[in-house]
């Protein structure tokens, strides 16, 4: 079962343009105000809207913008990277999410690809935002991944 495609890049562009449509709307107000307040020559309110302005912008560019950015950077990664593929037994999928490179994800072990790592295992990591493979401990499974980070899988 194949993760990705174009499609997911035109649905992050999309969210991406929303996003950023409303740090465009809440910013109106206090860019009024910043006018405003320049017109008037009111140094204390040039600087209490300057302060609330900024903070408001960082706070949402990290809540809302950042996490969209950062998917879109994953996306591009995994749709342009080189894939392998690897097989082996299901030692674990992850209950909890995991944060790596801004996005959220899942980590899924395989054993028995002793090529990959001497051991046998191998740490795959699998996108929250994506359909959860329907595996349990002791499934043979095959993952094709661009580095750690599985792009499709079969059972």
């Amino acid at each position: 079962m194949e993760f990705y495609s174009d499609q997911d890049l035109r649905q992050n562009a999309a969210q991406l343009r929303r996003v950023l449509l409303g740090v465009s709307l809440f910013s109106l107000p206090f860019l009024a105000g910043l006018v405003a307040s320049l017109i008037q020559r009111a140094q204390w309110l040039t600087v209490l809207v300057t302060i609330l302005w900024g903070g408001l912008l960082l706070f949402y560019g990290e809540m809302k913008v950042a996490p969209v950015l950062a998917y879109r950077k994953h996306l591009g990664d995994i749709l342009s990277g080189l894939r392998r593929t690897a097989e082996g037994l299901v030692v674990s999928l992850s209950e909890q999410g995991t944060y790596k490179d801004g996005v959220f994800f899942d980590t899924l072990i395989l054993n028995g690809d002793p090529q990959m790592d001497p051991e046998g295992e191998r740490l795959f990591y699998v996108d929250r935002c994506k359909e959860r493979p329907a595996l349990v401990t002791g499934d043979f499974v095959r993952v094709t991944a661009n580095g750690n980070y599985v792009t499709a899988w079969e059972k």
